[in-house]
């Protein structure tokens, strides 16, 4: 027999699903939906964890439990320990251009991009799906280059799942030789939840990475956004 809890979490999540409450929308209040379960607020909440697990709903102490997706949440699980690692993925999951756009780089992606505020560069705009999984983009990334560079691969990168950077490198003769990353917390913007079908504002995880040539040199600088809910990563550590 199901645990009631389960038998729960599957009709709340039916309910979300057929769009019984819509996405931002609050659920009943604990108690009210204890009663109308006619179960415990203990059952009652071991079935609101497994909505929260699966990236249904958000649970905060004093604000309610509030629907964040109307899927189940795939998550995307990487493990990269090597540059040639980082390439595979990036053949392996199925980008989407959305823009190329020459901007004007502003004061705060400046120090990300490691250029003068005003510098000039070539944004592209995209998002990544896996190939097995008819949801949800699994993050949305901004890739900046000079225009020089831009030029050299706007064409191809529109018909072609490998890394930007990789591109780049073949059209100028030159290698990846490293790649500076770095990851933190981040807050949803609007342009990135929209394309990534969550709410703005929503918990994310921001990977910086910058693409260095053998004299030290960035080919690109690739600034992707992961749901938080739908997101893990894996990091190999070894005793030199």
């Amino acid at each position: 027999m199901t645990a009631r809890y389960l038998a729960i979490a599957e009709d709340l999540s039916s309910k979300i699903m057929d769009g019984h409450w819509k996405l931002g929308a609050f659920l009943p209040s604990e108690p009210e939906l204890a009663a109308a379960y006619s179960v415990s607020r203990e059952t009652l909440r071991g079935a609101l964890r497994q909505l929260e697990e699966v990236g249904l709903i958000s649970r905060r102490k004093g604000q309610g439990t509030r629907v964040v997706r109307l899927k189940p949440a795939h998550e995307f699980h990487t493990r990269l320990s090597s540059i040639e690692e980082l390439a595979q993925y990036g053949r392996s999951a199925v980008r989407r251009i959305i823009s190329i756009d020459r901007i004007a780089v502003g004061d705060g992606l400046a120090d990300d991009l490691g250029v003068p505020a005003g510098t000039t560069r070539t944004c592209i705009t995209s998002t990544r799906q896996d190939p097995d999984d008819g949801g949800q983009p699994l993050s949305w990334a901004q890739v900046y280059l000079t225009p020089e560079d831009a030029d050299l691969v706007q064409d191809e990168v529109r018909d072609s799942d490998r890394l930007v950077a990789d591109l780049v490198a073949e059209r100028t003769g030159r290698q990846v030789n490293r790649v500076l990353q770095r990851i933190k917390a981040t807050a949803l913007s609007d342009e990135a939840a929209q394309a990534l079908g969550e709410l703005p504002g929503s918990i994310a995880l921001q990977l910086t990475r910058r693409y260095l040539d053998s004299k030290g040199h960035v080919l690109a600088v690739a600034v992707s956004t992961h749901p938080g809910a739908r997101f893990a990563y894996e990091s190999v550590l070894e005793r030199s």
